[in-house]
């Protein structure tokens, strides 16, 4: 339930983040946030630069809060792990996916995390170039296949009273429509793929 303005809490950035959290990741605003905290609107700019700023520091509490895959799995078992962490990130927060492919930065706790798991690739036969791309590969396609995943829901919505929007017929099925789509069946593909790239 949104707070009314007038009646102050002690604010602080993560008190904040969460508030855009709750707020829905993607469509928040600071006058948004304000009212669910009860607060003035000028007084969030104490602790935060701006929307852009309070939108990293929001994924950050989400990116922190998440449960990640141990850095020593064999490295099938690591992307796959990333991609789920990714997917459950999204399905929590909604909207996620599209405000993390917008966003002006990545927060620093991704980072921090992307370096380990691109060590511990590297560590098991992957040049360091293809690793980073493997590691940033998985974390995109979770993010735009769970954003498309979302958009072919709103499709099927609107002609929930008529027939499905025309599709070419290798899209015409209930694997695209339903569930994860073709994630990943994506995702198996680029693992066979990489498996080839990877030294003995």
């Amino acid at each position: 339930m949104d707070r009314k303005p007038g009646r102050p809490r002690a604010l602080t950035v993560d008190v904040i983040a969460q508030a855009a959290l709750d707020d829905g990741i993607a469509t928040f605003s600071m006058p948004s946030v304000a009212r669910r905290l009860g607060v003035a609107h000028s007084g969030l700019y104490r602790y935060v630069e701006d929307r852009d700023d309070l939108l990293i520091r929001a994924l950050d509490k989400a990116i922190v809060a998440a449960t990640w895959p141990d850095a020593d799995l064999p490295w099938q078992d690591l992307l796959k792990g990333i991609g789920e962490t990714i997917w459950q990130m999204c399905e929590d927060h909604p909207g996620l996916d599209t405000a993390a492919l917008g966003a002006p930065k990545s927060p620093r706790s991704v980072e921090e995390r992307i370096e380990q798991y691109i060590e511990s690739l590297k560590g098991q036969g992957f040049q360091l170039e293809d690793a980073a791309v493997a590691v940033e590969f998985v974390i995109t396609l979770a993010l735009t296949a769970s954003a498309e995943m979302r958009r072919l829901k709103a499709i099927e919505k609107s002609h929930a009273d008529g027939p499905r929007v025309p599709v070419l017929k290798a899209y015409d099925t209930e694997e695209v429509w339903r569930g994860r789509g073709w994630y990943d069946r994506k995702l198996d593909i680029v693992l066979a793929g990489l498996d080839g790239r990877r030294s003995s």
